[in-house]
């Protein structure tokens, strides 16, 4: 008899199983399957729900029968880049701390020179501030600082 062992290959898919319930679930309770019109506002959250169901399902069976994964050092460098962007975005905005995100993770992580880590950042901040901010207006938050400067 074989030994199933649980691991985060088997641990995610339960929680994804449990995340793709609670869409489905609250997609169909709360909002409704189909309207007179066609589909209701819970239509799209309950089919990803059910597909986020299926393939929980199939991860699950594949997890526990592989082996663990093997997590090293490196790994955690962007989940932890992640959140301190995140704390910064609060404290001095979501575009200076994606500046500082680009730029750092450009010059520290890939080893590209400061002219070409900069250029980069620039760009891509301003891209994406004039996409979101000028066209699409989504507002971000403006941090701490420029919230304490504006009173």
């Amino acid at each position: 008899m074989k030994i199933f062992r649980i691991n985060t290959r088997a641990i995610i898919p339960v929680l994804t199983f449990g995340l793709g319930l609670l869409w489905f679930a609250y997609g169909l309770i709360n909002y409704g399957w189909w309207g007179d019109n066609g589909p209701a506002s819970g239509f799209f959250p309950a089919i990803i729900g059910v597909l986020l169901l299926g393939v929980s399902i199939i991860a699950f069976i594949d997890g526990i029968k592989s082996a663990p994964p093997v997590y090293l050092k490196a790994s955690y460098r962007p989940l932890l880049a992640a959140i301190a962007t995140v704390g910064a975005a609060m404290i001095i905005g979501f575009f200076p701390a994606l500046l500082l995100y680009i730029l750092g993770w450009l010059r520290l992580y890939e080893k590209y020179d400061w002219k070409k880590s900069l250029s980069i950042s620039i760009i891509t901040t301003a891209t994406c501030y004039g996409i979101f901010v000028m066209w699409l207006q989504v507002p971000f938050p403006a941090g701490l600082i420029f919230d304490l400067i504006l009173g």
